[in-house]
């Protein structure tokens, strides 16, 4: 009887032993396994700074100055994209003007161009249908391609100063500060600005919808003429 009694003791023992050195091992290869940690990711711009112009007419988006196109550009019904690191005005050309900011009508041919802003920063490549009311540019990022506030603090009112920093809206992570890219998309007519960054889908700009797309260096914004349809119908249907 002792020794049937010894004998269930001792296999009791080795189960437990067994289940012990089991979960030993189990707890071993957990803790192995390194922890992961997830940063929660959220809407940032970079933060606001202090107009150094002192010529608010000089001003390089609603004023006049030699060295910006905008005012040449405010003639037209249009959108356009800004390199804001040298200040390159890229014009989309959706639709047909004259050289005084007329619409006219078709001019029967597409324009395909290339263009850059200099070493380290953008390069385009434009498709422009006018005739369709289509416009697709393609840019390819550079080295420098990144928004810096100072090349533009000295060039820039208040107003357009803090109207294009808060363009510049990036998704980062929690503890990451905002990088955005130094491009920006604007509406001739209006002056408004519309970041031009990776996460961006599109936007209704009065009569103009515009798509961007990511690419692997670079974004491809499309934009249309669109405008508003009445019962279902254009103008003069």
């Amino acid at each position: 009887m002792r020794k049937r009694n010894v004998g269930i003791f001792a296999c009791m023992a080795g189960i437990v032993m067994g289940l012990g050195i089991s979960q030993l091992n189990v707890a071993g290869i957990f803790e192995k396994e390194p922890m992961k940690v997830y940063n929660s990711v959220e809407r940032k711009i970079p933060e606001s700074a202090k107009s150094k112009l002192k010529d608010e007419g000089k001003c390089w988006l609603c004023g006049s100055d030699d060295q910006s196109l905008m005012d040449y550009f405010r003639k037209f019904d249009d959108l356009g994209i800004i390199c804001t690191k040298n200040w390159y005005v890229q014009d989309m050309r959706i639709r047909n003007h004259d050289e005084e900011g007329n619409l006219i009508g078709a001019q029967g041919n597409s324009r395909t161009g290339f263009s850059g802003t200099g070493e380290g920063g953008c390069f385009f490549h434009t498709n422009q249908m006018p005739d369709h009311g289509i416009s697709e540019v393609s840019v390819s990022f550079g080295d420098d391609s990144f928004f810096d506030v100072r090349t533009v603090q000295d060039h820039l009112c208040q107003t357009c100063l803090d109207k294009l920093i808060e363009s510049m809206e990036v998704y980062c992570g929690e503890t990451e500060k905002p990088m955005a890219r130094d491009l920006v998309l604007v509406d001739f007519q209006t002056l408004d600005l519309y970041a031009l960054q990776e996460h961006n889908g599109g936007y209704f700009v009065r009569d103009y919808y515009v798509e961007i797309e990511s690419e692997e260096d670079g974004i491809e914004v499309r934009a249309f003429y669109c405008p508003k349809l009445k019962n279902g119908k254009k103008d003069g249907e």
